[in-house]
């Protein structure tokens, strides 16, 4: 897919379920807003995943340049995703959230491939960046494995009680997507 030549003024294409093997993306809908929620506070993701309430997830919902899946396996939901930009002239989706409830099952990994297609294939993006808590380092090692690259600290970029926290950077761009043998 080429990317349009005047992405500014191209609405994104409706979101819809993305499958690769048992894994799906899914939209998320108003139903299943107290399932993300729970997967947000569940002790595995809590110290490291913003906390949102349903209101706030409801209204990301409604946004037309954003996306929000349920990560299914077999059907069932083992998690969510959270992309935001699919309307950016820049080309650039930051997958702004991914927490999973099950860990060391290979669903985080499955889920970022799915949402890597999405962004290089379906949009035919340029680049999908994200930011990680400095103490996730499940989340820190699957990146660097699935060929991110590190651009740097995002210097007190997101707000925890009465604190700010520094955040990894990640990207990949899409030439760096087409020339991995994993993705």
């Amino acid at each position: 897919m080429t990317t349009p030549s005047h992405p500014a003024i191209t609405r994104p294409p409706e979101q819809h379920r993305i499958t690769r093997g048992a894994m799906s993306l899914r939209p998320t809908t108003s139903a299943d807003l107290d399932f993300v929620v729970a997967v947000e506070r569940h002790p595995d993701n809590a110290a490291h995943v913003e906390q949102w309430t349903s209101d706030w997830h409801r209204q990301a919902l409604e946004r037309p340049s954003t996306r929000h899946w349920i990560i299914e396996h077999t059907g069932h939901a083992v998690g969510y995703a959270l992309l935001e930009g699919a309307d950016d002239p820049n080309a650039s989706l930051l997958l702004r959230r991914i927490a999973i409830v099950s860990k060391g099952h290979g669903h985080g990994r499955a889920a970022v491939l799915l949402v890597a297609r999405y962004c290089f294939e379906e949009l035919g993006f340029h680049r999908l960046w994200l930011t990680v808590a400095p103490g996730n380092r499940r989340a820190l090692n699957l990146y660097r494995r699935l060929g991110f690259v590190e651009e740097g600290i995002a210097r007190e970029s997101v707000r925890k009680g009465d604190t700010f926290v520094s955040m990894h950077v990640f990207s990949m761009l899409d030439r760096e997507y087409r020339a991995s043998p994993q993705l």
